[in-house]
C-alpha cells in the first residue's frame, strides 16, 4: 500500500471512529460528574499512557527502520510493560490525595486500565508485521483502531446509564472491553503464532535471529526507549501537573477541553505525522524536502486561522454540546486556549519530529534529548513565573506551549540541515494574514453585539457567517 493510500486509510479511520465516539463521549457528559471524568480521562488515562508509551515506542520506531527484519525485539514490550505498570502504579497511588482513591471502584478500575495496557502491548509484534510488510497491511491496523474506539465508547456509555453509581468500574470495563476488541482483530488476522512469546515477526518464514538483540538495532531502540520517557514527560507535563495542583471538579473540565481539543488533532494531524514517518522510513531517498516544507508552510498557518476564528465562534457551538453543570467548570475558557494555541504547535512539531524520527542517527538523537532536558526546564520556569497570574489550566498550557517552541526550534533545525527551509516556510502570506485578521474582527463584532442569543435563527447566522469568511481565507491561501 502506496503512503497516500495509508495515509487515506488512517484518515477514514479516524474521522468514522472519532465520530461516533464523539456523539458517545459528548452523551458521557451527561451521565459522569466532572469529579469521575477528571479521574478516568487526566489520571488513568495517564497511567495507561504512561505504561504503552515507555514500552512501546521505542522500540517501535527501531523496528518500523528496518523494514523485513525478523527479531523477537517485537516482544519485548509486553514485559517491558509489566515492570513500567508496576512502578507507575505504584507511584501514582502513594501521590495520590484520599480524595481520589477513596472513590467508589477506584481500585478496581485502575486495575482493568493497567490489564487493558498489558492486552494492547501483547499484540504489538502483530501492529510491526502490518506496517513493515510488504505491502502493508493497513487495513488490518484501520479496522483493528476503529473497532476499539466504537467498542470503547459503546461499553462505557451503556455501563454509564445502567449503573451511574459505578461510573468509574464503567470506564474501566470499557477500556478493558475495547482493547480486547483491538486485540482479537489482529488475532483474527494473523492467529496466536508468536503471541505472548518471542517468536520475532509473526508469520515469518525465516527463522528469527536472536542475535538481533546485541545489534545495531537494539542499540537504536535502547536510545529511542530513553528519548520516549523525556518525550513522554514533555508531552504528558499538563496531564500530570493537573492532576497534582486542580481539584477533581476543574480535572474534569480539563479533561473536556483535551477531549475536544485532542478530535481535530486525531483526526488530521496524527495521520498525517504517521503518514510521513512510514514514508521517509519506507523512502529515505524521497526526504529531499517539497513534501516536509508542503506540510510545514499549511501546519503555519493554523496559529494565525484559530485564534482569528474560534474565539466568537466557539461559545455558540459549546452552548450546544457542553451540559449547563460543565459551565461552572474550567472547560470553556481551557477548551478555547488550548484550540487557540497548543493545537497549532502540535501540528508543526508532530511533522518536524516525525522527520526527525525517520531520519536522525543515534547521535541526533543525543542531541534531541538535551534540547528535551531543555524544554523541560522551560516548561518548569514558564510554569512557575505565570502560575499565579492567571488560572491553572491557562498557565499549565501556556507552559505547554513554551515547551513545544523548543522542541520545534531543535526539529526545524535537524531539518533545515538536511533540506531547504525557506524562512518563508513558516510564515503565512501577507493576503492570508489580512483576510484572517479581517474576517476575525467582523466575527468578534457580531459575536459582541450579543445577537446569537436571541434564538436559533442568529445563532446559526453567526456560524454561518464564519463559515463564509472561513471559506474566503481558505480561497485567498
Amino acid at each position: 500500500m502506496s503512503a497516500l493510500e495509508t495515509g487515506r486509510s488512517l484518515f477514514l479511520l479516524q474521522l468514522v471512529s472519532r465520530l461516533i465516539t464523539f456523539v458517545l463521549n459528548s452523551s458521557l457528559l451527561r451521565l459522569s460528574t466532572p469529579e469521575v471524568l477528571g479521574t478516568a480521562s487526566i489520571q488513568f488515562d495517564l497511567v495507561s499512557a504512561t505504561i504503552l508509551f515507555l514500552s512501546r515506542e521505542g522500540i517501535r520506531n527501531a523496528l518500523l527502520r528496518r523494514h523485513g527484519a525478523n527479531t523477537p525485539l517485537a516482544n519485548v514490550p509486553l514485559y517491558l510493560g509489566m515492570v513500567v505498570a508496576t512502578a507507575a502504579v505504584t507511584l501514582y497511588v502513594w501521590t495520590s490525595p484520599d480524595s481520589t482513591t477513596s472513590q467508589t471502584d477506584f481500585y478496581p478500575a485502575l486495575a482493568l486500565y493497567v490489564v487493558a495496557a498489558w492486552v494492547e502491548l501483547s499484540i504489538e509484534p502483530f501492529y510491526i508485521r502490518c506496517l513493515t510488510s510488504s505491502p502493508t497491511r493497513v487495513g488490518v491496523r484501520v479496522q483493528a483502531e476503529g473497532l476499539m474506539a466504537i467498542v470503547k465508547a459503546v461499553v462505557t456509555f451503556t455501563l454509564l446509564y445502567t449503573f451511574p453509581r459505578h461510573a468509574l468500574l464503567g470506564f474501566g470495563i470499557g477500556q478493558c472491553c475495547a482493547n480486547g476488541a483491538l486485540a482479537g482483530r489482529y488475532l483474527w488476522e494473523y492467529g496466536f503464532e508468536g503471541y505472548l512469546w518471542a517468536k520475532g515477526y509473526v508469520g515469518s518464514e525465516a527463522r528469527p535471529n536472536c542475535r538481533e538483540l546485541h545489534g545495531p538495532l537494539v542499540k537504536l531502540a535502547v536510545v529511542n526507549t530513553r528519548q520516549s520517557f523525556i518525550k513522554h514527560v514533555l508531552t504528558e507535563a499538563d496531564r500530570i501537573a493537573v492532576g497534582r495542583i486542580c481539584p477533581l471538579a476543574d480535572q474534569g473540565g480539563y479533561a473536556i477541553a483535551m477531549n475536544y481539543g485532542s478530535l481535530v488533532a486525531r483526526i488530521i494531524f496524527q495521520p498525517i505525522e504517521e503518514t510521513l514517518l512510514l514514508f521517509l522510513t519506507a523512502t529515505p531517498s524521497a526526504a529531499n524536502g517539497p513534501l516536509l516544507a508542503a506540510l510545514t508552510h499549511l501546519s503555519s498557518h493554523l496559529l494565525l486561522l484559530l485564534p482569528a476564528f474560534l474565539p466568537p465562534l466557539l461559545p455558540p457551538v459549546l452552548s450546544v454540546l457542553l451540559p449547563r453543570r460543565y459551565w461552572a467548570t474550567s472547560a470553556p475558557h481551557t477548551l478555547q486556549t488550548y484550540l487557540c494555541f497548543y493545537i497549532p504547535l502540535l501540528s508543526l512539531n508532530g511533522i518536524l519530529e516525525a522527520y526527525h524520527a525517520a531520519t536522525a542517527t543515534p547521535g541526533d538523537m543525543s542531541k534531541q534529548a538535551r534540547w528535551m532536558m531543555a524544554s523541560s526546564a522551560v516548561f518548569v520556569a514558564v510554569l512557575w513565573a505565570i502560575k499565579g497570574h492567571v488560572r491553572n489550566e491557562t498557565a499549565l498550557i501556556g507552559a505547554s506551549c513554551a515547551g513545544m517552541l523548543v522542541r520545534i526550534g531543535y526539529a526545524s533545525r535537524h531539518a533545515r540541515r538536511r533540506v531547504a527551509l525557506a524562512p518563508q516556510t513558516f510564515f503565512p502570506k501577507g493576503a492570508v494574514t489580512v483576510t484572517a485578521v479581517v474576517s476575525g474582527v467582523v466575527l468578534r463584532r457580531v459575536y459582541n453585539s450579543g445577537r446569537w442569543t436571541d434564538g436559533w435563527a442568529h445563532w446559526a447566522e453567526l456560524l454561518a457567517l464564519g463559515g463564509v469568511l472561513g471559506v474566503v481565507t481558505l480561497g485567498v491561501m
